[in-house]
């Protein structure tokens, strides 16, 4: 490891707000997976600014972040729109590993994490989500079922 990681490391352990906001974006941009369980961490606990780089950092991070994959699903119910979109790009990159929850998503009471799961399962592609998509298609917000149609074609698509 470098000793610029390190240091960005130890003082995403550590350092004050504004020294750790510029490490977990730098972490973010080194794709540093052994960072994942700080950053979920501040998914979840940080302030909001904090939680949006995080989530932003866990994004670049992608597949390796898998289990950041919980702490990004709660993320999606906080009334927060910009940490939303980062954590619904976070889910999209690290990909089939995020289905399950982002499935289990699509019927949460909350319309805006009902949308945002189901464009990040279109994002996805995977076949596993159709089923559930077509229930959501029925959903009351028309939101919801226009981004669930959306991805039921775009995963068809994918696999044609």
């Amino acid at each position: 490891m470098s000793n610029t990681l390190e240091r960005a490391f130890n003082t995403l352990k550590s350092g004050n707000a504004e020294e750790r906001a510029e490490a977990v974006t730098f972490l973010g941009e080194e794709q540093y997976a052994p960072a994942v369980p700080y950053l979920a961490q501040l998914v979840r606990e940080g302030d909001p600014g904090t939680r949006y780089l995080a989530a932003q950092a866990l994004s670049k991070i992608g597949d390796e972040a898998e289990s950041a994959v919980t702490d990004l699903l709660v993320a999606l119910r906080f009334d927060d729109m910009f940490l939303r979109m980062a954590a619904t790009a976070a889910l999209i990159n690290i990909g089939h590993p995020a289905v399950p929850g982002l499935v289990k998503a699509l019927f949460d009471d909350n319309k805006a994490v009902r949308r945002a799961s189901a464009m990040a399962l279109g994002k996805i592609g995977s076949e596993r989500a159709i089923k559930p998509l077509e229930v959501a298609c029925k959903d009351g917000d028309a939101g919801v079922s226009r981004f669930a149609k959306e991805a039921i074609e775009r995963i068809q698509e994918q696999s044609a």
